[in-house]
This record gives structure tokens, C-alpha cells and sequence, in this order.
């Protein structure tokens, strides 16, 4: 059943999806807060993850502490089920840094189901840091064919990846990932703001890539609503 985007907020506003992980390692609370707050002001934003499943923030710090309390108050903060999700009622889709995307999303067939409409429609997709990986979820693993091959991406450097103490169990290293299904793959120094559009498809390397990330997101979805007047 797929689920409504009636009752969200102000009736005149598109509708934003933002896909998160529901898997234990988590989601990147600042990078969160970037996506929701930023969207937010021009979208109904929509909370999904597989099966409905609450996130749970990581990399929480006294910055951003009473901001994810807050949230976690409200009724917003639970999210609807991934496999309901009817992709033609959003006008963009947004995976923030989410460290269990590559353990969830890399592999969810009901977000492959929403990505490859997306590109279909040429509607605008955005993920960041971890998140990119979610776009994985679109490759056929037999044929190793992959909807984004053609595209220019971003995603943590193996350098970036090096730091981490979960390095050793990453299921996959998302520049090889990239790169070995055909799409180009480019990333500066680690820890840096550094964004990658390529036509309606944009790719942040790291958290601190989200706030560009998504003020550009806005922008190719204002464009596109303006082009539809």
C-alpha cells in the first residue's frame, strides 16, 4: 500500500523524499540536520527507511545534542516505510551520510525501484558521504550494469575510509564500487567540502559536503518546477 504525501505541511509545497539507514551503525546526526533543516524550508519532507525503522544518530556531539533530542520528540522523526514509498509524488531525493547505508540501502530493492524512477523522470537525486552508497542498490549484480554508469559521483576517499575504526568490516569501498561500474569517480583532500553535479545528480564526498550539497539539490528542483509552469 503505498503510502500518502497529503497532510506533510503547506499544501503548495513540492514534496521532498529523504531515505536514511535503519541499521545500527546508523546516520550522521550534522549531516542529518543539514538535509532536514535546508529542505525543510522549501519542501514537505518525508522520513523513510526499510521497514519504518527508527534511525539511530551517530557522531552526536554538544553542538547538535539538543537539536536531535528535540527532533526525536516530534512526530516527524519516525519515519514511513521504504516499501511504500510511491516515487511519483517527490520531486527529489535526498540520502544524507548515513555509516549503515552500505549495510541496508547498498542493498534495498524498494530504493533501486524509487532511484531508477527518479532517473527516468530526470528528477533530482542527491546522497552524500555514506549515502552515495545507496545508489549501489540499483546495480544488477549479475550483469554488473549499473543506471549510473554514465555519471560523474563523489563519495569518501579510501583515505577517509582509512581513519575509521569500522574500516576492516565496510562491505565495499565506495570509489571502487564507482568506478568498477563504469561511472567516473573524482575526490579531494579528506574532511573537505567538495560536491559533484552532474546533470540532475548530485554527490557530496563527506558530511561537510552536505550544506552545498543540498542548497544545490534546491536549486535543480526550483528549476525544474519553474521549467513545468
Amino acid at each position: 500500500m503505498a503510502v500518502s504525501t497529503k497532510g506533510l505541511g503547506v499544501r503548495d509545497k513540492p514534496a521532498c523524499l529523504i531515505v536514511c539507514s535503519s541499521h545500527s551503525r546508523g546516520v550522521t546526526a550534522q549531516s542529518f540536520i543539514h538535509a532536514f533543516t535546508l529542505t525543510s524550508s522549501t519542501f514537505n519532507v518525508f522520513l523513510a527507511t526499510p521497514e519504518g525503522k527508527p534511525m539511530d544518530f551517530v557522531d552526536i556531539d554538544d553542538n547538535n545534542r539538543q537539536w536531535v533530542t528535540d527532533f526525536n520528540s516530534k512526530s516527524i522523526s519516525m519515519p514511513h516505510r521504504l516499501e511504500a514509498i510511491d516515487a511519483s509524488k517527490f520531486i527529489a531525493v535526498l540520502i544524507p551520510s548515513c555509516p549503515g547505508a552500505p549495510f541496508d540501502l547498498a542493498n534495498s530493492q524498494y530504493l533501486a525501484a524509487i532511484l531508477n524512477a527518479f532517473l527516468k523522470d530526470k528528477k533530482p537525486v542527491c546522497a552524500v558521504g555514506f549515502g552515495v552508497s545507496g545508489l549501489f542498490c540499483t546495480a544488477d549484480k549479475q550483469s554488473h550494469t549499473w543506471p549510473f554508469k554514465d555519471y560523474s559521483l563523489t563519495a569518501p576517499s579510501v583515505a577517509e575510509l582509512a581513519k575509521r575504526d569500522d574500516f576492516p568490516t565496510q562491505p565495499f569501498v565506495p570509489s571502487e564500487f564507482i568506478r568498477k561500474h563504469g561511472a567516473s569517480y573524482s575526490a579531494t583532500k579528506s574532511d573537505s567540502t567538495y560536491v559533484v553535479i552532474d546533470n540532475h545528480v548530485v554527490s557530496g564526498q563527506s558530511v561537510k559536503s552536505t550544506l552545498t550539497a543540498v542548497q544545490n539539490i534546491i536549486l535543480l528542483s526550483n528549476a525544474r518546477l519553474t521549467k513545468q509552469r
